[in-house]
């Protein structure tokens, strides 16, 4: 059996790593290793542990002795529960469903590598010249393709989910009792996630039916971008010393990012959304209380295009919507692809679609334009901003947009110093029709894409852009990481993971059989 030292840092000196007393791990796993039932392990990890050099030992030491041996028991009462089932036999001969019969009778030993360690497991096949064997033990258990148990992938997958692989080799050795390689790390990972869509249709068609649900049905999506790894034509090329204006030194590929959910409306005012804006922290200030999203799902991804994301949020919409009895409101930043796409994609399933400029980005472009005429930092340019962010929301847009550039003519700047009110006023003409706000303030419908921006950090930049990561986004796997932190961010991954596991019982043992003899 092998042994894991746990590591842990002296407080008082950083720099040095204590690991578990090598002899007491040892003492511990010797003590259990010449037993050969759960019981009997049991009772010779006790007497270890009340040894007289056991209780000469420090608090760690003894702990991770336990832990060790600890293991070893788990690992024998899981293994006399596989060996009181017996090699799995069902009679002399099994009758495939088109009549063919399996009577050859064959016992293969396979290794079923559990968190406690791995234990051998004698099945018994039924074959036939040509044929595929079938082991109704493995059906009967469930035991997943690969030797690593479904438990044990359970727990690759959420800490792939929240770090990168080489952590999570580390994590498995040391609270584990069996050593995984980062290429089986990733494996398991693509393998974890091919449920992912099949999951949310399936949750979708569970959900409460639409009268009992929020009024407001609303998307949010937005677009953030994943470290690119070079291509092998690029790493022939020598990188630039200095970069251009713009250039960056690593290249990345946008994922896209979508929310969906229903809600209830929230009615404000623009003085009242101002104030949350600006002064979310002054004295007095009452706490909006927020009507609270439901059933809200998250998800992102590199390898699938623009249109394949929004078709498939247009999808999602309509099965929790399928009358369009609900108001529908899509809320993106001022892009042009998403909106190009929104209006073709979601608008085809919902001609009534409200498109919304998230009021977030709007904001930034008053703030850089605010610095053109006022001090960064000063209370005047946060007092420029309020007034016509609070304009803005009265409906004023056109006018704001005029006031700007008159304000800048008027000061005789030049065409570079302006340039930032220029593309402010550009911005907000364009959208002008996505930002009817006081409509929107009034029907009590979203006005900023929260949803989708706390996405494009918790899921994919907190993940994706560890320090020195670079994903191939073409690989499965850079997907299958995303769509793994949707579901433990969203706090699905439990839930899926019993979807997963039927899912894979039904797709590894879909040959149906019955014995005979």
């Amino acid at each position: 059996m092998r042994v894991s030292t746990a590591e842990v840092v002296d407080e008082g000196n950083p720099e040095s790593k204590r690991v578990a007393d090598p002899a007491i791990v040892e003492g511990a796993l010797a003590a259990v290793g010449r037993s050969t039932s759960a019981i009997e392990a049991f009772t010779q990890l006790r007497w270890w542990t009340c040894s007289e050099e056991t209780k000469a030992a420090e608090a760690y030491d003894v702990e991770e002795g336990i832990r060790v041996g600890g293991n070893e028991v788990l690992r024998l009462l899981l293994k006399e529960n596989f060996d009181a089932r017996g090699p799995g036999e069902v009679g002399q001969t099994i009758v495939l469903d088109d009549g063919r019969r399996l009577g050859y009778r064959r016992e293969h030993t396979w290794e079923y590598k559990s968190q406690f360690g791995p234990i051998p497991v004698v099945r018994l096949g039924y074959g036939a010249p040509g044929e595929a064997s079938v082991h109704p033990l493995d059906e009967s258990l469930n035991v997943p393709e690969r030797h690593h148990s479904f438990p044990l992938q359970k727990r690759v997958a959420r800490l792939s989910a929240r770090g990168p692989f080489d952590e999570v080799v580390d994590e498995i050795a040391a609270t584990t009792a069996v050593k995984i390689h980062k290429r089986q790390v990733e494996e398991i990972v693509e393998d974890a996630a091919v449920d992912f869509d099949a999951f949310y249709e399936e949750q979708a068609n569970n959900l409460p039916p639409p009268e009992e649900t929020g009024p407001i049905l609303t998307t949010s999506i937005d677009c953030k971008g994943v470290p690119r790894r070079r291509t092998a034509e690029e790493k022939a090329t020598p990188r630039p010393k200095h970069l251009g204006k713009g250039e960056k030194r690593q290249k990345k590929k946008m994922a896209t990012v979508a929310s969906v959910h229903t809600t209830h409306p929230h009615r404000r005012t623009p003085k009242q959304v101002v104030a949350a804006l600006m002064d979310p922290g002054a004295s007095g200030a009452a706490k909006e209380r927020k009507p609270s999203p439901e059933h809200r799902r998250l998800w992102a991804s590199v390898k699938q295009s623009k249109d394949e994301v929004i078709q498939d949020v247009a999808e999602e919409m309509e099965r929790r919507d399928p009358t369009q009895s609900k108001l529908a409101v899509c809320v993106m930043d001022g892009e042009r692809a998403l909106h190009t796409r929104a209006v073709k994609f979601l608008k085809e399933k919902f001609p009534r679609l409200i498109l919304v400029l998230d009021i977030i980005h709007v904001l930034s472009y008053l703030w850089k334009a605010s610095h053109v005429f006022n001090e960064e930092g000063s209370e005047e340019a946060r007092l420029w901003v309020r007034e016509r962010l609070l304009a803005i929301l009265q409906g004023r847009v056109s006018q704001v947009a005029a006031g700007m550039r008159q304000s800048a003519t008027k000061r005789g700047l030049s065409d570079e110093d302006r340039e930032p009110v220029d593309i402010a006023c550009n911005y907000f003409l364009k959208n002008k029709d996505r930002m009817r706000y006081d409509r929107y303030l009034r029907w009590g419908i979203p006005i900023a894409s929260g949803a989708a921006e706390g996405a494009c950090g918790h899921l994919v930049k907190d993940r994706m852009e560890l320090t020195g990561a670079s994903w191939n986004v073409e690989a499965n796997r850079t997907d299958a990481v995303l769509k793994l932190r949707a579901l433990d961010k969203s706090g699905d991954l439990d839930t899926y993971w019993t979807f997963h596991m039927k899912q894979e019982k039904r797709r590894r043992f879909s040959r149906k059989w019955m014995a005979s003899g």
